[in-house]
């Protein structure tokens, strides 16, 4: 998995999807990120929004958790995507482990947003997702487009 500072643009699916994703959990061993506590109802919904999350592109292999001091205790192949105000919220399914053995604190707007998220596959999930620009996602590329 690769590292992105949380809130930056995501081009991990490719650089046109950087337009409208923003990343929150992509982290990494060496690298900072904010520490404190997450509201239970937050930890909760992002459980329940990763049961069944809604995944645009297949990805290949899965991702260890390299924050564990000795061992990966988790691990996970999922991305979940939280439509928010004009953009998407991107995060690995990690982020519960993230949050529970990593005291992991994703920003605040995040928050609001997965408390905010429509049940995962519901119309109301994709016509959110598709009015944040979403249909980057699952169009695929035009000729000349930035993959």
């Amino acid at each position: 998995m690769a590292y992105y500072e949380d809130l930056s643009p995501c081009d991990y699916f490719g650089g046109r999807c950087g337009t409208v994703l923003r990343s929150v959990g992509w982290l990494e061993r060496g690298k900072s990120y904010c520490d404190g506590r997450v509201d239970e109802d937050v930890f909760r919904k992002l459980e329940l929004l990763l049961r069944d999350a809604w995944q645009p592109v297949a990805t290949a292999g899965l991702h260890d958790c390299d924050l564990c001091a000795i061992t990966a205790e988790k691990s996970g192949t999922k991305n979940l995507f939280i439509p928010s105000d004009g953009y998407i919220f991107v995060c690995p399914e990690l982020i519960t482990h993230y949050i529970n053995a990593h005291h992991y604190q994703p920003p605040d707007s995040f928050c609001k947003a997965v408390v905010d998220c429509p049940t995962m596959r519901s119309m109301a999930y994709h016509k959110k997702l598709l009015a944040c620009g979403g249909h980057i996602l699952i169009e695929p590329p035009q000729v000349g487009d930035q993959i």
